[in-house]
């Protein structure tokens, strides 16, 4: 295996000819020349690199943009949340074996991981002139991201190859989530030093972990479906006037689960309050409709709210580790410099739809 770039500098003409080869990207052509400069924005789990390569080649698909997704140099996030988590293994097997997922992804020309070291490598291409609105996300654009999940999730409903792949959190992963929550738990129990108002959040991460035989067997019995995990819109790019596709990238967390996991993270985490509470009914009738005209039978509007309200407490559950074992000051200085409150975006959104929901009711009735 080629050694794993770990900075930019690494990113040689060697090396790239070798990656390239390797995937099958290069035919005939040869990279002559490549420049790399790492991004203004650190990554919360992952380093990214931008490059710009040469040919000694015309030919129009050769990919002379690309964006790389490096290993982390905090060795927190490694220690935390990669070495628990397995994010790296996680998003490179997604790569390598889901390419036509059902919702536009990055094309990935090459990808490699090392178990030994917790080192990674993720190689796409560029998907200027689309861009990312990183946390100010528009309303138009949350509706657009949510009306893509219902052929995603129904291309996967219940699809027995998924519940094969190792490296899916699978619904019924008891040391995954037993792990999750615990950590969760613990974390809540200091949110009172960052959060002013957190009580709810502490009793549903207490109930959760309390109650997580009783919520797994609850999730056995649902209709399951592969799910991205971390869906909101730090993770997509959107069409410009000079062009582009919608695309979803980190595919880190990729879940065997329910599909409305995805939407009421996006919705929660990205829409404000009265726009969640003034449209969340008609946005999950219309993604209910969408899977119903993508083929799913036999469920309805019930199964469908029962299963977004758990998709509320992973949601939740991810923000809470997030608070706890990440440079939540990335999140901060990216909000700050873009006019928004970053603990109403990652916490308390969420924990009043949890309080709209009566989530706390339905983890005590399972």
């Amino acid at each position: 295996m080629l050694k794993i770039p770990a900075t930019a500098e690494d990113f040689t003409v060697d090396w790239l000819n070798s990656a390239l080869v390797d995937s099958g990207c290069l035919q005939q052509s040869k990279v002559v020349k490549c420049s790399a400069r790492v991004s203004n924005e650190p990554g919360q789990t992952a380093e990214v690199v931008f490059l710009t390569v040469e040919f000694d080649s015309q030919d129009p698909d050769l990919p002379r943009h690309l964006v790389a997704k490096l290993t982390s140099q905090n060795s927190q996030v490694i220690e935390e949340i990669i070495a628990n988590y397995d994010q790296y293994r996680r998003e490179t097997s997604f790569y390598r074996d889901f390419p036509d997922a059902g919702i536009a992804v990055p094309d990935c020309v090459y990808q490699a991981y090392d178990k030994s070291n917790q080192e990674f490598i993720i190689l796409m291409r560029d998907l200027a002139p689309a861009e990312s609105p990183s946390w100010a996300v528009s309303e138009e654009q949350i509706i657009l991201a949510l009306s893509k999940l219902p052929a995603f999730h129904s291309k996967w409903w219940n699809q027995a190859m998924l519940r094969e792949k190792d490296y899916l959190v699978q619904y019924d992963d008891t040391e995954f989530f037993g792990l999750a929550f615990a950590g969760a738990q613990l974390i809540s129990e200091n949110l009172s030093s960052v959060f002013s108002d957190c009580e709810v959040t502490m009793e549903l991460m207490a109930r959760s972990k309390e109650k997580l035989p009783k919520m797994l067997n609850f999730l056995a019995s649902r209709p399951y479906t592969l799910v991205h995990g971390d869906f909101h819109s730090k993770q997509m790019f959107f069409p410009t006037d000079k062009g582009g596709q919608f695309s979803v990238i980190d595919w880190q967390f990729p879940f065997v689960a329910q599909g409305a996991w995805d939407f009421a993270r996006l919705l929660n985490v990205c829409g404000s309050t009265p726009f969640r509470q003034a449209q969340e009914k008609s946005l999950l009738a219309d993604y209910l409709a969408g899977l119903i005209g993508h083929g799913i039978e036999n469920y309805t509007m019930d199964d469908l709210e029962k299963d977004y309200q758990i998709g509320l407490i992973i949601s939740h559950m991810i923000n809470t580790i997030a608070v706890g074992s990440t440079d939540i000051s990335i999140v901060a200085n990216e909000c700050a410099a873009l006019g928004m409150d970053w603990q109403d975006l990652l916490f308390y959104r969420t924990q009043r739809s949890i309080i709209d929901w009566q989530v706390l009711q339905l983890l005590d009735d399972l």
